[in-house]
């Protein structure tokens, strides 16, 4: 969750801040809601710095640690918690050792050849009763979310990365199309079940100044067809 670069098309840093806020808060409810009773600790995968790992720390009083392939060697929060290197398919930690994995827009980084790897081993990670908690967005939606370019998610890889060169954003092309039909497909190859999927838009505080009153206007369609889904994983075997 890169902080957005100043462009008319992209967040300022309060409405990226206050984009932050809300996905804190919605996914540690699904936490709240759905973690076993006694949990402790949580494990933030794709973490990058750290910030809103710290931020669910906060919600849920859990001990948090993240992991993320951008980090080099172990370092901390900006809230003082533990960071390592790693990625969804490389978990240094002992069997078991979580209560709940989060997976916050992730699984549509991830290698189409690594992802039931991911799932085996996050699911090896989490304990008896353990949960997995996050969301993907939906690369359909008219403005795609990685490149804030329109139908960027109808086009087949080679076309999108040459559309690429059309985006505001500083970073390079790193996505791969991916629907709740995949993450169901992949995370019960990897030995877990989606208990629950659901739509997820966001307000339109989180959204450039200049476009808020189009996402009111689109409030009703996008109830059908959403900015995202939110979702909960629990082992099947």
């Amino acid at each position: 969750m890169s902080p957005p670069h100043r462009s008319g098309l992209l967040q300022s840093e309060q409405e990226w801040d206050a984009r932050n806020r809300v996905l804190s808060e919605t996914l540690t409810s699904l936490i709240a809601e759905n973690a076993p009773e006694g949990a402790r600790r949580a494990l933030d995968i794709g973490c990058q710095t750290g910030v809103t790992t710290d931020r669910y720390a906060s919600l849920t009083g859990l001990d948090w640690e993240g992991v993320d392939p951008v980090i080099a060697e172990p370092k901390k929060s900006p809230g003082g918690l533990s960071l390592f290197p790693g990625a969804s398919d490389r978990l240094d930690f002992p069997d078991g050792r979580f209560d709940v994995a989060m997976l916050a827009n992730v699984y549509e980084h991830v290698f189409p050849e690594r992802r039931v790897a991911s799932f085996e081993e996050i699911r090896r990670v989490l304990a008896p009763g353990g949960v997995v908690v996050g969301q993907i967005p939906n690369p359909y939606f008219p403005i795609e979310s990685h490149s804030r370019l329109p139908f960027m998610g109808w086009l087949p890889i080679r076309a999108q990365k040459v559309y690429w060169k059309l985006s505001p954003v500083t970073w390079e092309h790193d996505f791969f199309v991916v629907t709740p039909r995949h993450l169901r497909r992949d995370a019960g190859a990897g030995g877990l079940t989606a208990t629950m999927v659901r739509k997820f838009n966001y307000p339109p505080e989180v959204i450039p100044a200049r476009f808020r009153r189009v996402a009111r206007a689109l409030e009703r369609p996008m109830r059908v067809m959403p900015w995202a889904w939110q979702f909960v994983l629990r082992p099947s075997r």
